[in-house]
């Protein structure tokens, strides 16, 4: 699997890294914290793109 991520919506890309199986990356075990999230929420941990839902918001209240 070859992966090039872009932190700027496409306008540049990293170059390309090659993963196989049995390379010491977790990103095989676990695709959705790759790449680790740089956002200021986050403090450049990994997070799984599950736990990033929306919230619920009951009508009438915002």
């Amino acid at each position: 699997m070859s992966i090039r991520v872009s932190r700027d919506s496409g306008r540049t890309w990293s170059p390309s890294t090659r993963v196989l199986e049995g390379d010491p990356f977790d990103i095989l075990s676990n695709p959705g914290r790759y790449p680790p999230c740089e956002c200021p929420r986050c403090g450049g941990t990994a997070s799984s793109v599950r736990a990033l839902q929306p919230a619920s918001i009951a009508p009438g209240s915002a």
